[in-house]
This record gives C-alpha cells, sequence and structure tokens, in this order.
C-alpha cells in the first residue's frame, strides 16, 4: 500500500534523479526471489544524497507516524544490510528505539539474529527495507522476528514494486504482513517515462514487462511466481 500519490511521485523522482535505476541491456537482472526483469532499483544511492534521503525520511516519517500510534509500534528493525540505514533515521524521526535484523544468526544468543534492545518483552515492531518484489523476503524477516520474540504486523519498504504475485507460503495466516511503500512501479515507470532518457528501445522494453511482469521473466530465464491473495 502506498501511502500518498503525492509522496509516491517525489519517490520515483528522487531514484530516477539519484541515478538509483539501472535498465538492462541484453542480459537482465535476476533478483534473489528468481525474478527476471529490465530494472533493478538501487536505493543505496539515495544514501549519499543529503537533500533527497532528508526529503523521503521526512514524508516516511509523517507517513508512519499514525500507523505508529495505531499499532502501538515501540521499536523500528532495519533488516541487513539496506534497511539499516533508513531504519536508523526513520527511527530517529519517530523517536523509539532501533534494532536490526541479521540475514542469519550469529549463532549465539537466544536472540542472535536480532540486534539491539527492544523496549519491552513482545514489543512491537515496524520492519524497514528498501525495495521488495514479491514479498518472500518480508514475510522470511517477520517469521525471525517473532521467533526472536517481537511481534510483527508492518512492514515498511521505500519501494515496492507491487505488479509481482506474492509468493506462497506453508504458513501465511501465521505470517500475515501488512506492507507499506512510499512508491510502486507504475510512479517510477511515469518518471523515468518523464526524464526523457529512455531511449526507443527501452521504452518498449519497460512497455512490454509493464504489461506482463510474470511473462516476461518467463521469457528471460526467470521464476512466474505463484499467485496468492494476501497482503505481502
Amino acid at each position: 500500500m502506498v501511502f500518498s500519490p503525492s509522496d509516491a511521485e517525489r519517490t520515483a523522482r528522487a531514484l530516477v534523479a539519484t541515478d538509483a535505476v539501472r535498465i538492462a541491456g541484453d542480459t537482465p537482472f535476476f533478483y534473489t526471489s528468481g525474478w527476471a526483469s529490465p530494472v533493478y532499483v538501487d536505493v543505496h544511492a539515495l544514501l549519499s544524497d543529503v537533500a533527497w534521503r532528508t526529503d523521503l525520511m521526512d514524508a516516511a516519517a509523517r507517513a508512519v507516524a499514525p500507523l505508529v500510534t495505531q499499532q502501538g509500534i515501540g521499536a523500528v528493525v532495519g533488516s541487513e544490510s539496506s534497511g539499516i540505514a533508513f531504519a536508523a533515521w526513520l527511527a530517529d524521526r519517530l523517536a523509539l528505539p532501533m534494532l536490526y535484523l541479521r540475514k542469519r544468526p550469529i549463532g549465539w544468543g537466544v536472540q542472535a539474529q536480532l540486534q539491539g534492545r527492544l523496549p519491552q518483552a513482545g514489543a512491537n515492531v515496524l520492519l524497514v527495507d528498501d525495495v521488495t518484489t514479491d514479498g518472500r523476503s518480508k514475510r522470511a524477516a517477520a517469521a525471525a522476528l517473532r521467533q526472536a520474540g517481537t511481534q510483527v504486523t508492518d512492514a515498511l519498504v521505500l519501494f515496492d514494486y507491487a505488479i509481482y504475485p506474492h509468493a506462497a507460503t506453508g504458513a501465511a495466516a501465521q505470517q500475515a504482513l501488512q506492507l507499506h511503500a512510499l512508491a510502486s512501479w507504475p510512479h517510477l515507470h511515469a518518471a523515468l517515462i518523464a526524464s526523457g532518457r529512455l531511449g526507443a528501445q527501452q521504452l518498449r522494453t519497460l512497455a512490454d514487462f509493464t504489461a506482463s511482469p510474470t511473462q516476461w521473466s518467463l521469457a528471460h530465464g526467470g521464476t512466474g511466481g505463484a499467485p496468492v491473495g494476501g497482503a505481502a
């Protein structure tokens, strides 16, 4: 779910302006989730741009503040590695504790995968990361957080493609997660077109991709996913 059209358009412009969007040539990008795509969004570019990152993190804090109050969220957790910086900036603006979640446990301690101190046992936390495709990694992160003793019902990303079917899980009910984003693919696609930077072939490629991301992925050696209901 995108918070607001104006924030989404601004986020998309920021991604384009900071050269965070790469368009594939002859060889597609392959995400860790298995999807083949002509687009790769690298939000690390935002880390170095003080003006844009400040603007977007201010927008994220304004957008998520009502959710924090409504859900009783007591801490912000960043996913290793890209989510850590964004989670820290967001937690500072919200005056909340910040922790981070390792991709894998370090091998000792009951919270070996979750680094930092929760405000209380069973605290409700907000998961923060950079980008999501089909939600697979976010559900896995939520499962790890629950195993570490937290509650987690919501996740925030800067960019959600929001065009891929969500991958099935064997415990979807236990892994329910509401995904919130500052922007999605339709906003970024529009910003790329408006930038005037794309050639005719790139425009055709992105149009084909937008029309059917699943078919585009399958045609270029990627996964086709498995559509299921759910929010993340």
